[in-house]
């Protein structure tokens, strides 16, 4: 009466019952891929657990069958050279001509050259090096190609690693033999630095054919630009002289490099310095002073001093003695006879200066008509030296070529001879332990392809697996809504739980009955059948919880199981009538007779499927199951139809039809989502209202879509989860 009661309280308000199942079943709250693809590794624990301990194994095994083998390593430093060793513009082709970031891996790509390879054989005759061919378990026929059947061995033992963000190299070397492998691996590095030797010798060879070849030609242009130059300068008559420092080479400059320039600029010196002469001698004669005339000869200085001494001493005579006084008269007399001699001396140099100004006057012609005649001669000059200047940096130009030529040509007969750009910064040591099997590497390796492997398999597996997985879906792929999401619990505890008021099965299904109203305004259908695309998917159980749990509702309720082929009711009640659906169908009318009371559950009653026929499908078709529904539906609040599966049957379509209602069971984890879709559009042919759909069997791989857990309001499940519920229900 307790659990009635509590019962009674909780169908009060079916509405928010459909709410709550809403938030405590369906609990949608939008799962993460992460959380999906956990769950999924969780569905097949197993399975990865088997794929990982296999892999684990195999690498194991493997492991322990390999053969021990030894890494010798070398390292080198690879520093760039300049390409182009003649250092003359132009004189690498366009194509050879490299830039600096693909030097290093040009390098790198030839130190794993088969050349390389070849040559290492070659330099240690490891045709006849019994250690080589033992570590390799190699045997050479008398025939063999050495070099051809050795090389492929080399290239596959060794690996280039260059060291990052540097210039550094290591060489590495594997093999069976720690000794064979350090030799190999300072070997290799000594042939790689042998070879790029004679690559930078040969491209020495090459340029000093080129050089010579352009000496050569230089030489012959050289030659032709003189033998012109010199024939122009004969034929014009340009004798040239040694420049000043500072003297350009344009045309006016050779110009003035020239016999005639030079005789020119001597002449107008002389030029200069007769003008200057003659306008000296024409001022000092047209001075008319005779003192300024005088003063230009030796003697008249003197001459007038002694005048000048004789007439002071006339004055003094004068003063003291009269005209007759001898003394005045021979001092006069001496003074008449200087007198007479200054001027013969002015009259010799009035004559001197006239001479000496016909003199400058006369040179100075002579000059300007010489500087004029060497003048037309030095403007015609001119004019050749352009053509001349022409020629002569013609004869410049090839002469400095020639001279750079010859010292590059003298410079790279040393250049083969110089270092090398390889170094050697570590020469390999035998290794004192073996480099594999290495058991960590390889365990972990295993463990790695392992999760692939595994990962992969996963991936088939869902993708192959067409069940349904998110009970989401149903409404995206169906069409239908949701109405129930019933869990997986033990089969010889389904009766039980469908009794317990708080087990996870009473609460999905009494969640589902709550939804059915909701969805209907308040009221469940009068008349539901449970179907499913095919046999085993739950719909028997839901049929007897459906019934059960409206009938605990206060509802009179009978269910009738319609599986007149193969029912699966009896699994969970059982009825002492054998009487039922196939004997009403065959024209029994007392269908009163037919109804029994289920045992263990109660609360509602049942009509079974009767005794077995062969013609189920002409008996459903004959219109009597309507005939029965309109009976029965008079006599009780709601009619359960256990349905007969979809696939394969006309029953189900037969029955459809009849009923207010139809709700389709699907397993979860189990099926195809096209039988699925199948069955529902074989109803809705058969003008089935479709009332939703139940997915039934939820389990954890279900969980990260929202399902599967979380039903009971928190009271949790294990193993005293049923002595629990007892003690609730003692307690109301």
């Amino acid at each position: 009466m307790n659990g009635d009661a509590n019962l009674r309280r909780n169908t009060s308000t079916p509405v928010l019952t459909a709410a709550g199942y809403d938030e405590l079943v369906v609990t949608d709250g939008g799962v993460s891929v992460l959380e999906q693809y956990l769950q999924v590794a969780r569905n097949h624990k197993l399975l990865i657990a088997a794929i990982l301990a296999g892999s684990l194994v195999v690498g194991l095994i493997l492991s322990l069958l390999a053969d021990e083998r030894f890494r010798a390593a070398s390292r080198i430093e690879i520093t760039q050279v300049e390409d182009n060793v003649t250092q003359v513009r132009g004189a690498q082709n366009v194509d050879a001509v490299r830039q600096d970031r693909f030097y290093l891996p040009t390098q790198y790509e030839l130190l794993r050259s088969r050349s390389l390879a070849e040559r290492v054989v070659r330099e240690l005759n490891l045709g006849q090096d019994q250690d080589f061919l033992t570590a390799y378990g190699i045997e050479l026929g008398a025939t063999a190609n050495v070099e051809q059947a050795l090389a492929p061995v080399l290239l596959g033992s060794v690996d280039i690693s260059p060291v990052q963000n540097s210039s550094l190299v290591d060489i590495n070397f594997v093999s069976k033999n720690p000794q064979v492998a350090a030799k190999l691996a300072n070997a290799w590095a000594d042939q790689f630095i042998a070879d790029n030797l004679d690559r930078r010798y040969g491209a020495t060879i090459e340029a000093r054919q080129f050089l010579e070849e352009r000496l050569a030609q230089t030489r012959e242009r050289l030659e032709d630009a003189e033998k012109q130059l010199i024939t122009y300068a004969s034929n014009r008559g340009l004798l040239t002289v040694e420049p000043e420092r500072g003297e350009g080479t344009d045309s006016q400059g050779t110009a003035a490099q020239t016999l005639v320039a030079s005789d020119l600029q001597a002449l107008n010196r002389a030029l200069a310095t007769a003008t200057a002469d003659r306008i000296s001698a024409e001022a000092a004669m047209a001075a008319g002073s005779t003192s300024e005339r005088a003063s230009s000869s030796s003697n008249l200085p003197q001459l007038r001093q002694r005048r000048a001494e004789l007439t002071a001493q006339l004055a003094e005579l004068m003063s003291r003695f009269g005209e007759g006084y001898p003394p005045v008269q021979s001092v006069r007399a001496q003074i008449t006879q200087l007198d007479s001699e200054i001027r013969t001396e002015e009259g010799r140099t009035v004559s001197q200066g006239r001479t000496a100004y016909q003199e400058a006057l006369g040179r100075e012609q002579r000059l300007r008509a010489r500087v004029n005649e060497l003048a037309g001669e030095f403007t015609t000059q001119r004019r050749d030296s352009v053509q001349y200047n022409i020629l002569q940096r013609d004869v410049d130009t090839n002469r400095e070529l020639y001279a750079g030529l010859l010292q590059r040509y003298r410079e790279i007969g040393v250049v083969g001879a110089g270092e090398s750009n390889v170094l050697i910064v570590d020469r390999a040591v035998a290794p004192g332990g073996p480099f594999e099997p290495n058991m960590r590497q390889n365990l972990a390796i295993a463990l790695f392809l392992g999760l692939l492997l595994a990962a992969l398999v996963l991936f088939v597996l869902e993708q192959m697996n067409q069940s349904l997985r998110d009970p989401r879906e149903v409404q995206e792929r169906l069409g239908l809504p949701l109405l129930a999401g019933i869990p997986r619990t033990a089969e010889k505890d389904l009766t039980e739980d469908i009794t317990r008021s708080f087990s996870e099965l009473y609460e999905a299904y009494f969640a589902l009955t709550s939804t059915l109203a909701f969805r209907n305004g308040g009221v469940v259908p009068r008349s539901i059948m449970l179907t499913s695309s095919r046999p085993g998917e739950g719909k028997s159980l839901s049929a007897v919880a459906l019934a059960y749990l409206l009938g605990r509702q206060g509802k009179k309720v009978l269910l009738i199981d319609a599986d007149l082929r193969h029912s699966g009711m009896g699994k969970y009640i059982s009825s002492n009538n054998n009487m039922g659906v196939s004997q009403y169908l065959q024209g029994n009318e007392d269908w009163r007779a037919m109804i029994s009371s289920p045992d263990p559950l109660t609360g509602f009653d049942v009509l079974g499927p009767g005794r077995k026929t062969l013609a189920v499908a002409e008996l459903l078709a004959n219109g009597r199951f309507q005939q029965l529904l309109d009976a029965v539906e008079a006599q009780y609040d709601h009619v359960v139809v256990d349905g007969p599966p979809v696939l394969g049957l006309a029953d189900a379509p037969l029955i459809a039809a009849a009923l207010s209602g139809v709700l389709m069971v699907i397993e979860a984890n189990e099926g195809k989502w096209r039988y699925v879709e199948s069955a529902i559009m074989r109803l809705e042919q058969a003008q089935a209202e479709m009332l939703g759909a139940v997915v039934t069997k939820l389990d954890d791989r279900n969980s990260s879509y929202g399902y599967g857990y979380g039903y009971g309001y928190g009271y949790g499940y294990g193993p005293d989860a049923k002595q629990r519920a007892d003690d609730e229900e003692a307690s109301a």
